[in-house]
């Protein structure tokens, strides 16, 4: 018997909307657009051209292509052959993990990796002749159970962990989302959030199941010209791409009087964004608090949450959030401690039982590194980090990342990474560092942004505090530069 989560994919979903309206806008882009017809055409093409490449039933199967109708493409083909895709920017960003990767989907940016079965991925694999559309649902996965994505997370310790979705959990994923955005009184999304991440990624096959229009932007800027031009009714941003909205739109307003949601998170939403963002954008934003390991956990309209400090929503029906001490045993509503989350979505570390797992997941739960506390109406308060990670507008990056980064600068001898919330609520990484001279501090955030760091300030110091082991005291430093 085939469940719905067999029957009902995202990619039997984008078929099914082919026969129906064909001709409607599945995927827009600043210079192109794609109808449900075309993806459909798209996805039956590759098929075929994956097939050739005769791989083992159930070989995962990496997609890095930057062009997101290509890469949709080729995740909903991969996902009907019952191949588990897995979304990356760059082949070598995911070697150091070791993954049990059969091929490389890319585009002809890529460069060679020794030992690695890499496919280029050209136009040739989207073009040809129509072919019918049929009602029979794709068999690849036969089992709900079966692995379908592989998601990679940043973890608390800034090493990237995988972990893995059922098809069931995808499933569920995807119809999560019509209560959390706008309860779907919308037509066509801008997704801003990266299809190399769990959160970008089932946003975009959100809304192709649910037959409406999806839009990508490359900047804030771009974003806003999206909006007005296509008449974008609802927006997906971290709060950090949600700030940089916020902050063009104020240097230079367009309208965007189309819009009826806007849905956000990553981190914590301070009032300042809120309220800015209610103003200048839309008035109905929904805030969402989740991770890759276990899906949306929280969320609520900022009309919710805006006279609480740390609110982050209301615990969906789905998840279960417990607050523990040190020792997890469970501390009654309103008192602070660690979280723990477990819901019926979750996914599972990758590859299952390897030694260097994900160290989040404990006995069914998983911590995701937060304190804060759950009121008795079940809103989910946060109110801090339980480790030093560095939590950049969703982009958890661990303090030593940063200072591996900043001492290979010729002109830095020693260096601290610290967190600290900026202007608009959102933590930012501040460098303290022991220069070289000579030294020039913009020069340094510049080169740590073209390392993919992004250090919003330096402080040169003439010397940091040590230990007796002659270790740099970083409760010190944080203690002194943090407040």
């Amino acid at each position: 018997m085939r469940t719905a989560a067999l029957a009902d994919s995202f990619a039997d979903r984008i078929l099914h909307h082919a026969r129906l309206r064909p001709e409607k806008p599945a995927i827009i882009l600043s210079d192109r657009v794609a109808t449900y017809g075309m993806l459909a055409q798209g996805i039956l093409r590759v098929e075929n051209r994956l097939r050739t490449q005769n791989f083992a039933s159930g070989a995962v199967i990496a997609i890095a292509v930057e062009n997101p109708i290509r890469h949709i493409t080729l995740a909903a083909a991969l996902y009907r052959l019952g191949h588990p895709s897995l979304s990356i920017r760059r082949i070598e960003d995911v070697l150091p993990l070791d993954l049990p990767i059969t091929a490389f989907l890319h585009a002809a940016n890529e460069k060679l990796h020794v030992g690695q079965r890499q496919i280029f991925v050209g136009d040739d694999w989207f073009e040809g002749g129509d072919r019918p559309i049929t009602a029979a649902p794709a068999a690849g996965f036969t089992d709900e159970r079966s692995v379908c994505r592989i998601e990679l997370s940043s973890g608390t310790t800034g090493r990237r962990k995988a972990v893995s979705l059922s098809v069931a959990a995808v499933y569920q994923w995807l119809t999560n989302y019509y209560p959390a955005i706008g309860l779907g009184l919308w037509d066509r999304l801008l997704s801003l959030p990266g299809l190399n991440s769990s959160w970008g990624f089932t946003l975009a096959a959100h809304a192709l199941y649910a037959g409406k229009t999806l839009a990508f932007a490359q900047s804030a800027r771009d974003a806003l010209n999206m909006i007005a031009v296509y008449g974008i009714d609802a927006v997906a941003a971290s709060t950090q791409q949600l700030s940089e909205i916020v902050r063009e739109q104020t240097q230079a307003p367009v309208s965007c009087a189309t819009l009826r949601a806007v849905h956000t998170g990553g981190s914590l939403l301070s009032r300042a964004l809120m309220h800015d963002a209610g103003t200048k954008l839309c008035n109905a934003i929904v805030n969402q608090y989740g991770s890759t390991e276990a899906g949306a956990t929280a969320f609520a309209t900022i009309d919710r949450l805006i006279d609480i400090e740390g609110a982050t929503g209301y615990i969906a029906p789905w998840a279960q959030v417990e607050v523990v001490d040190e020792s997890d045993n469970r501390l009654p509503a309103g008192v602070a401690g660690i979280l723990r989350i477990r819901s019926s979505c979750q996914a599972e570390p990758f590859p299952p039982g390897r030694a260097d797992g994900h160290a989040g997941f404990r006995d069914g739960w998983f911590y995701p590194g937060d304190r804060g506390h759950v009121t008795a109406d079940g809103l989910l308060v946060l109110s801090g980090r339980t480790s030093g990670v560095i939590n950049v507008g969703g982009v958890k990056i661990a303090p030593e990342v940063v200072e591996e980064t900043l001492r290979l600068h010729p002109t830095v001898a020693e260096a601290v990474a610290i967190g600290k919330a900026g202007a608009d609520g959102i933590e930012q990484i501040i460098a303290i560092i022991v220069p070289r001279p000579p030294c020039n501090e913009q020069a340094i955030i510049d080169w740590c942004a073209q390392h993919g760091v992004p250090v919003a300030r330096v402080i040169v110091v003439d010397a940091l505090p040590k230990t007796e082991s002659g270790k740099i005291h970083r409760h010190l430093v944080v203690q002194q530069y943090g407040g």
